[in-house]
């Protein structure tokens, strides 16, 4: 499995300088490439340039970084595009860093599959699925939209995937034969998904919305606010995948940063939204990156005293075991995992653990544990996107005996009959959303 050389055929401001015999260096001068490659580029110029000249080339990948490295011209030919120069010159890549060289080709393969993002209007779109023999296809909601170009080889694709990857991503990948990375194109970014399927490699971009969408925004109820205003304690949010938990967690946390001061510690694989301090000071880490795992830098995380902890998501049982001795010592713990609605939440941490040690972990859970969020993302009826559905179990004392109990069959009744202190079912919720006209009908059938 090997990257592919890319060659790019557009335009691109850059600026040559050519090296004298003495070693200094001519005027700068601005001009456009006419295509460029991690080993050459050929650009417009008004002058002939002497063979096997060195030149030295640099230009802008962003407002932050720039490329810049030596070459040699290996052919000069006439431009039939007199209006960007009369002349186009080919310039081998000599001198080049590898930092350089690596920027250099990190910027090509974005550009590569740039190309294609703009294509896409990204409103309403939640996945962007790149499979070989298939031109890109786009999922909106629940709909599969091909989009109107070629289809794709599987050696396209391949090379398409493998190019945006770094150095450090692409030994990852060759290891675990899949690796889930952000990544920005312009003012869109993207939670991607690298795998293989039948030997093959394919991808799936989620898109990240720009913005971190306030609690309100969210349609979550002042309840959960509620829960965040504890200093102390676990709250869980819960829901299948692609149900929004990381949306929810990055609102949480948002509202944290502007309602009181602290220290939050972000464990997440990968960071999807960026926090700016307010109020808080945010640290983010990303597990492959910062950190080799969620239990270890939870771990390590005790040792700063935070005020607040995230942990993305629950996968294990040193995970959980770490997530409930945090919450005990006196920090705000929040962190997902994968359940439909709260007892199987409850029944699937508590599976996490060997038999003989889950009353022990029940009893735990039933001290610490504040509320649970339980959500679906469900189309809306004018076509415009996703609205938010969510069950929100409250602990109080009766629910706090249940759950040491471990008899979730309860956990019903209490979500119908503890309005008064917050509490909503899945049903509920979606019939809220009916009454409102956000929904159709049909999603009233599902509960």
């Amino acid at each position: 499995m090997e990257r592919g050389e890319r060659r790019f055929n557009f335009r691109f401001p850059i600026k040559y300088e050519k090296i004298l015999e003495d070693g200094t260096f001519t005027i700068p001068v601005a001009t456009f490439t006419k295509d460029i490659s991690s080993s050459d580029l050929s650009f417009y110029t008004s002058e002939i340039i002497r063979l096997n000249l060195n030149v030295r080339v640099y230009f802008s990948l962003s407002s932050e970084e720039s490329v810049s490295f030596v070459g040699r011209v290996v052919r000069v030919e006439e431009s039939e595009k007199e209006d960007l120069g009369k002349y186009i010159t080919v310039v081998e890549i000599k001198n080049i860093s590898e930092e350089e060289r690596n920027k250099l080709t990190k910027f090509l393969g974005y550009a590569d599959i740039g190309r294609i993002l703009e294509k896409i209007d990204l409103e309403n779109v939640v996945d962007i699925h790149f499979v070989g023999g298939y031109p890109p296809i786009v999922k909106k909601f629940n709909k599969l939209v091909p989009l109107d170009m070629e289809p794709l080889s599987k050696e396209k694709v391949r090379n398409l995937l493998l190019n945006i990857l770094d150095d450090y991503q692409y030994r990852i990948f060759k290891q675990q034969k899949e690796i889930n990375f952000i990544f920005s194109y312009k003012d869109a970014r993207f939670r991607v998904n690298l795998h293989f399927q039948q030997g093959n490699v394919e991808g799936t971009f989620r898109v990240v919305p720009s913005e971190i969408k306030t609690l309100k925004e969210l349609r979550l109820p002042p309840v959960v606010e509620e829960f965040l205003n504890n200093k102390k304690g676990l709250i869980l949010v819960a829901g299948r995948t692609g149900s929004g938990k990381t949306t929810t967690l990055a609102s949480m946390v948002e509202y944290l940063n502007t309602t009181r001061e602290g220290i939050i510690i972000c464990i997440e694989d990968p960071i999807e939204y960026v926090h700016t301090n307010k109020k808080c000071i945010i640290k983010q880490r990303e597990v492959g990156k910062d950190t080799l795992s969620f239990f270890n830098a939870a771990k390590n995380a005790l040792r700063q005293n935070p005020d607040i902890l995230v942990i993305g998501e629950i996968l294990d049982a040193e995970t959980m075991d770490i997530t409930l001795t945090a919450a005990e010592s006196g920090t705000l713990v929040l962190t997902s995992l994968h359940a439909p609605n709260s007892a199987y939440a409850l029944d699937r941490i508590v599976s996490l653990f060997p038999a003989e040690l889950q009353f022990h972990i029940l009893t735990r859970l039933s001290l610490v544990l504040l509320g649970i969020i339980t959500q679906e993302l469900v189309p809306r009826a004018d076509g415009r996107g996703l609205v938010l559905a969510s069950e929100v179990l409250v602990i109080n004392d009766a629910l706090r005996r249940i759950i040491r109990q471990g008899d979730w069959k309860q956990i019903s009744t209490f979500l119908q009959t503890g309005r008064a202190i917050g509490m909503r079912s899945m049903e509920e919720s979606l019939r809220e959303l009916y009454r409102e006209g956000l929904i159709g009908r049909e999603y009233l059938m599902n509960v």
